[in-house]
């Protein structure tokens, strides 16, 4: 019985530790294509782009701080 549990638990753990990765890559992925946005947006001379360009600030915020959770964790692990 206690081996069942124990094997259950450790096979849920890897699941979320490699769905967490997953998550974690597409997050960066979605940042990168944001700041590529922003400064593409940002250097044009249309006035909506430039609109643009500043709302997505509002979208890179949340991840840059999730960006730095995740390699803050990943510095603490090698550690």
């Amino acid at each position: 019985m206690l081996t069942t549990i124990t094997t259950t638990t450790t096979t849920t753990t890897v699941v979320v530790a490699s769905q967490t990765a997953v998550f974690g890559a597409i997050g960066v992925v979605i940042l990168i294509a944001l700041l590529i946005a922003k400064e593409l947006l940002s250097a044009s001379e249309n006035e909506k782009a430039m609109l643009l360009g500043r709302i997505t600030g509002i979208a890179i915020n949340p991840l840059l701080f999730s960006f730095l959770i995740i390699v803050v964790i990943k510095v603490v692990e090698v550690i």
